[in-house]
């Protein structure tokens, strides 16, 4: 009696976990796709990026463009500019690309943003 109605529950047993198997593992496939990050909380306060640029900046020394030769080496920099009472900020190719421009004061690494 026992090996029938172990015989019994199985065969019945198997096709009601099949659909339910897979219901289950749909649900978790389409909740793993429609998970978005949690909101990003900054652990810093803002800061000024020129306040900032000014704790980094490399001086330029006085330009004799004519007579240096840079190489093209691609290493940006964030060259601050001033011309008259106007200071500005642009992106150079390079440090020495960057103190070749007359109005050249000082730079940081990396692009201007």
């Amino acid at each position: 009696m026992q090996k029938t109605l172990s015989k019994l529950s199985l065969p019945t047993l198997a096709p009601s976990l099949k659909p339910s198997l897979a219901v289950v593992s749909m649900v978790l496939a389409l909740a793993g796709c429609s998970a978005t990050p949690g909101a990003v909380t900054p652990t810093q306060p803002a800061t000024d990026n020129s306040q900032m640029i000014e704790n980094t900046l490399t001086h330029c020394p006085t330009s004799h463009s004519e007579k240096v030769m840079c190489t093209m080496q691609y290493d940006p920099v964030c060259v601050k500019t001033k011309v008259g009472s106007v200071i500005s900020y642009r992106t150079a190719g390079n440090a020495c690309s960057a103190c070749n421009i007359p109005e050249a004061i000082s730079y940081t690494k990396g692009e201007c943003s």
